[in-house]
């Protein structure tokens, strides 16, 4: 699941069906998984072990998770309405400040 277009596609669906996903991208990374992980047969990721979900990504048909974190940036600066909570989004402003800081030493 390489297609970025078909990953934005599946980051929206899960971003409309489950609020909560909006402030947490470990949470979404799970729910993005298991929609494509229905297409590619297999029953259930969550019980399958963390390493082997890690290590075996793409033979399972899984989005790689920083295209699923820059979809829903993407998505949530286009359709307002799937953003984040504020307290999130201070949040983000802060650790974004951080890391800047981090790559300029």
């Amino acid at each position: 699941m390489n297609n970025p277009i078909t990953i934005e596609a599946r980051v929206m669906e899960v971003l409309k069906e489950f609020p909560e996903t909006r402030d947490d991208d470990m949470k979404l990374y799970l729910y993005v998984c298991e929609k494509a992980n229905k297409n590619e047969g297999i029953t259930s990721l969550r019980s399958l072990p963390f390493a082997v979900v890690m290590l075996c990504y793409k033979e399972l048909g899984l989005p790689h998770f920083e295209s699923v974190r820059r979809s829903r940036a993407k998505i949530q600066s286009e359709h307002k309405e799937l953003a984040p909570s504020e307290a999130c989004k201070k949040q983000r402003k802060k650790l974004e400040g951080l890391y800047r800081k981090y790559v300029k030493k």
